[in-house]
């Protein structure tokens, strides 16, 4: 059984993975707040990377599936949330984020949107 703290670590270097795939400059730090620097266009971005290993079912809902991360105020400028289970990345800001917890639909974690996401993350700088 995989703990917490290994789902985390992977996501976090999966992350990494895509942003550097895309050109971006990461360093994996470890500090309270962010997980991530990365270098996007000349300035440092902040990345607080979340990760789920499979989507869950919610309550009663026997039919929907869903990827959920607890998040906690922080510094970070952006969000990356992680679906191992698909290896893919999806990005927010942080001014994007209004409750504690966020969920993806699995059909939100595809190619399309990471990508999408990864443009937006460029273009904020």
């Amino acid at each position: 059984m995989t703990n917490r703290h290994e789902i985390g670590r992977r996501g976090e270097f999966l992350a990494a993975y895509i942003l550097e795939s895309h050109g971006i400059e990461c360093h994996h730090v470890d500090r309270d707040g962010a997980d991530l620097w990365c270098k996007v266009q000349g300035t440092i971005v902040t990345l607080e990377v979340k990760s789920a290993s499979t989507p869950r079912l919610q309550n009663n809902d026997v039919v929907t599936p869903s990827y959920n991360f607890n998040v906690r105020n922080t510094l970070a400028d952006w969000y990356g949330f992680v679906a191992l289970d698909r290896q893919l990345l999806l990005l927010r800001p942080r001014s994007m984020i209004r409750s504690q917890t966020v969920r993806f639909k699995t059909a939100e974690f595809n190619e399309q949107n990471q990508r999408r996401t990864i443009e937006e993350l460029l273009n904020s700088c």
